[in-house]
């Protein structure tokens, strides 16, 4: 697949690529075979990922002489989320970049992991 036909699928309506029956030529994390191929093409690729670092607001505020806590408040659970030890578990990663749609009006985001779909909403994110 070309990274012009890749982009393409940016414009692929939501049941296309989630449809309500999944195809049975796709393996069981995924809903259609595309959807596998863009897994199997990243772990061709063998893109490393980089260990998730914590980061300790408190310490860097210290570093640079000033609360920047403020800084990190405008996603709700972003500075929890710096603050996480821990290494990305791959494969999700590859599993959520290959199924992931995002809504053409930007409301909400759909993909799957481990064969379970998700969506998540703009509003429940912020």
């Amino acid at each position: 697949m070309s990274a012009r036909e890749i982009q393409q699928l940016r414009f692929v309506p939501f049941p296309t690529w989630f449809p309500a029956a999944r195809d049975p030529r796709a393996g069981a994390r995924f809903y259609t075979v595309v959807q596998e191929d863009i897994y199997e093409a990243l772990v061709r690729s063998q893109a490393q990922f980089r260990e998730h670092r914590m980061i300790d607001l408190e310490i860097l505020g210290n570093v640079v002489g000033a609360d920047i806590r403020q800084f990190f408040t405008y996603l709700h659970g972003l500075p929890e989320l710096l603050a996480l030890p821990g290494t990305y578990c791959e494969q999700w990663v590859r599993e959520f970049f290959a199924s992931v749609w995002v809504s053409p009006d930007h409301s909400y985001i759909h993909y799957a992991l481990a064969g379970t779909d998700y969506r998540v909403t703009a509003q429940a994110a912020r």
